[in-house]
């Protein structure tokens, strides 16, 4: 497993997959240097359901065309792979990748807040708040991947736009666990007192509660480890054919 996890992380050597871990964090803290501090409590929440997911769906979109010109799979045939492991690998990459990226938006925050010197959100709460939202993004690793190797590399890009979309609409509503993409939404609105559309909560108000964190950290761990297995087992099926 060590092998193929070094393996697929050797295929985004020099590949913009790599670079976009980057970029989109750094675009982020450059756009914020020039705005004021309510941009910058809203850049997380544009972080949680609209730049990360995208971020997933770009490594995704790009994992399966560094497949189609390396031969899509054809090797795989004549070759003992486990391909179950090597499905999980890609998964775990690029849990790695949008790992690497989270940290570096934490600490494009953190700068940012010593610049602005704001009182809107805590370093506490800022750290927390991120790294939830790369938990309760992984389940959309699975989801883009299989998407984009069902349907092709485009479709995964196209499948997020309209889950952004449907994710904002969702995640006000009693059953937004059910959407992937409105979890990360709905968790910040207690943690940065955000309604996902970028407007202040109000005290009191129902989307402040913080219970939905246990349960939408819940369903998304549990939602990205059956969803893994799941492709995994469609994946070694489709390739052993």
């Amino acid at each position: 497993m060590i092998n193929m996890l070094q393996s697929e992380n050797l295929k985004y050597k020099r590949t913009f997959a790599k670079l976009v871990v980057f970029i989109a964090p750094m675009y982020v803290f450059a756009y914020s240097l020039f705005m004021n501090q309510y941009f910058f409590v809203n850049a997380m929440n544009w972080w949680s359901f609209v730049i990360l997911p995208f971020i997933i769906a770009i490594v995704t979109a790009l994992s399966v065309i560094i497949e189609t010109k390396a031969g899509q799979y054809r090797t795989l045939k004549s070759k003992n792979i486990n391909l179950k492991n090597m499905w999980t690998s890609k998964i775990i990459v690029i849990g790695y990748y949008t790992f690497i990226s989270s940290i570096v938006i934490i600490v494009s925050f953190l700068v940012i807040k010593l610049i602005y010197n704001s009182n809107l959100i805590d370093i506490k709460n800022l750290i927390i708040g991120t790294i939830i939202i790369w938990i309760t993004t992984l389940i959309l690793i699975p989801i883009c991947l299989f998407i984009a190797e069902k349907f092709g590399d485009f479709a995964a890009i196209v499948v997020t736009c309209g889950g952004i979309v449907a994710g904002v609409i969702v995640s006000v509503e009693p059953m937004w666990y059910l959407c992937p993409w409105s979890i990360s939404s709905r968790l910040m609105c207690p943690i940065l007192g955000l309604n996902p559309n970028g407007m202040l909560l109000e005290p009191g108000d129902p989307l402040l509660d913080s219970s939905v964190i246990l349960i939408g950290l819940v369903v998304s761990i549990a939602g990205f480890i059956i969803l893994s297995l799941l492709t995994s087992l469609w994946f070694a099926k489709k390739e052993a054919r």
